[in-house]
């Protein structure tokens, strides 16, 4: 996860430069979306694994008074032609009037504005004619290398009002025709489409983008968004003719703007996660890599991706450990032929290791009967049983994050409907860093959350129901930043714990 101190990261791009990663982003004071927000130039930093970033000074401030982009910069995409750099990016006038104006540099750090910004405007199709608030935003740029032109993929509105991505093309890059839109989302509980990101694989084209239907400015609830996802379309031709595939939306409620490079033949996704505070999102970072797989039906899926520099560090010796040194509730747990078996009864049993820690990946195979319920634990407490849940409810067909309380009902932070098959293994992974939770189902990453009511804890196993368990992991990643002494310690109760000195 990256910002820097005292910063927010929101919509970014990333460029490759020999065997550096340049990442630029609109930048802003951390809480400060409640009472406004300043975002008046691009933040800049550098990688070599893209996910430890090295930051440097800012690029292309906001223009002076009456510019075109006096208020502020934002929303960046860098294509390099020839040994120069092409950034697109966001401007406003001091009415949010939106447009596109273009930069250029020969080695990312000095950047010159081009002189006949901005490049592109919405057509007459588009909401330009309010003179207020036009939208035209989020550029992305794709060589057609097959039709010998450039496209340009931005958020736009119709003069109706309906949630559109706009289209524009070029054959030099600096002079731009417009399309019109590409695409137009007709539920009108959307208000915005937001990111598109163009991936060409295997004769399609993959059009990811941000679909939002709630407040148009920061500082707000997250309940106050009908929509906050990422999602995606698929066409044979890269100008239209979208279609919606069967996993339309691939991440919902907590993200957006992810971007989707290809390098060295590997296609990443990267995206914004929001931070709450009192009741607010009131600041945001950038996620680190992730990897799309393509899948034989046409569809895509979120893998973990780890970069070489990172290494895992075992908390527990998989299913060998001696689980009379675990706390047990519910019933007793069992080790057999390298299963873990949870007491059989419609009683929640807890399975609990003592470690006590903050940052860790835990991961688990999972067998359950019909109606049966198992889960990962996280940041609990072995006597007291509050903590975080993380589960498969086969019963209702959906993986769930809750906050876990004794004595009360756990509370839902997230849930996600997902096909479950009784009688069959399924992999269950949750990567925990700082406040932020990476949930996997089957290695297809479903949820991401920020989270920060536990702050550390134990971790360990539910089950509701006939249960096994397999292959269980914990770990910690040592690129991770990590608290002094972390894992180090034991939760231990006396009251648990008599015989000891």
């Amino acid at each position: 996860m990256y910002h820097f101190p005292g910063e927010y990261v929101t919509d970014f791009c990333l460029v490759q430069r020999d065997n550096l990663y340049h990442l630029f982003h609109i930048r802003g004071e951390r809480w400060t979306w409640p009472v406004g927000y300043r975002e008046l130039d691009l933040g800049h930093a550098t990688s070599t694994d893209l996910r430890d970033w090295t930051p440097h000074d800012p690029v292309l401030p906001a223009g002076p008074a009456g510019a075109w982009d006096e208020s502020g910069n934002w929303a960046p995409d860098i294509i390099e032609v020839d040994g120069v750099y092409y950034c697109y990016y966001t401007g406003s006038d001091k009415n949010n009037n939106q447009a596109i104006g273009l930069a250029t540099s020969t080695d990312l750090f000095t950047w010159q504005k081009h002189p006949a910004n901005p490049v592109v405007k919405p057509g007459d199709w588009s909401d330009h004619a309010v003179g207020r608030d036009v939208a035209c935003r989020d550029a992305m740029v794709y060589h057609d290398q097959a039709r010998q032109r450039y496209l340009l993929y931005y958020t736009a509105t119709m003069a109706d009002n309906r949630a559109c991505m706009g289209l524009a093309e070029s054959p030099d890059l600096i002079h731009w025709t417009d399309l019109g839109p590409t695409y137009i989302e007709e539920d009108r509980t959307y208000n915005r489409l937001e990111s598109a990101y163009l991936v060409p694989h295997a004769g399609q084209y993959y059009l990811f983008y941000s679909a939002k239907g709630g407040p148009k400015s920061k500082g707000f609830a997250p309940a106050a968004f009908d929509h906050f996802d990422i999602v995606y379309l698929v066409s044979d031709d890269p100008t239209g003719d979208w279609v919606k595939p069967v996993n339309h939306t691939l991440l919902e409620k907590w993200t957006c703007a992810s971007e989707h490079p290809t390098f060295d033949n590997t296609t990443y996704m990267f995206y914004i996660i929001q931070e709450e505070i009192e009741g607010v999102w009131g600041a945001s970072v950038l996620s680190d890599p992730k990897r799309i797989e393509w899948l034989a039906d046409g569809t895509v899926r979120i893998r973990e991706h780890l970069p070489a520099t990172v290494q895992k560090q075992s908390l527990v010796a998989d299913n060998t450990d001696n689980l009379a040194d675990w706390v047990h509730h519910g019933g007793a747990w069992q080790l057999v032929q390298n299963e873990i078996v949870a007491p059989t009864s419609q009683q929640a049993a807890f399975l609990i290791n003592t470690l006590w820690g903050r940052d860790l990946s835990l991961e688990v195979e999972v067998l359950a009967e019909t109606g049966a319920i198992a889960s990962l634990l996280v940041r609990g407490n072995p006597s007291a049983m509050a903590g975080y849940r993380i589960s498969l409810d086969f019963a209702r067909g959906v993986v769930g994050f809750y906050l876990h309380f004794p004595d009360q009902a756990d509370r839902p932070i997230q849930e996600q409907r997902i096909m479950l098959q009784t009688g069959a293994w399924h992999k269950l992974k949750v990567v925990v860093q700082w406040k932020f939770f990476e949930i996997y189902v089957d290695d297809n990453l479903v949820i991401v959350h920020d989270q920060r009511i536990y702050e550390d804890g134990c971790f360990g196993l539910h089950a509701q129901g006939a249960v096994k368990f397999r292959q269980f992991q914990a770990y910690t990643m040592s690129h991770a930043e990590t608290k002094l002494g972390d894992w180090t310690r034991r939760c231990q109760p006396r009251h648990l714990f008599p015989s000891l000195p």
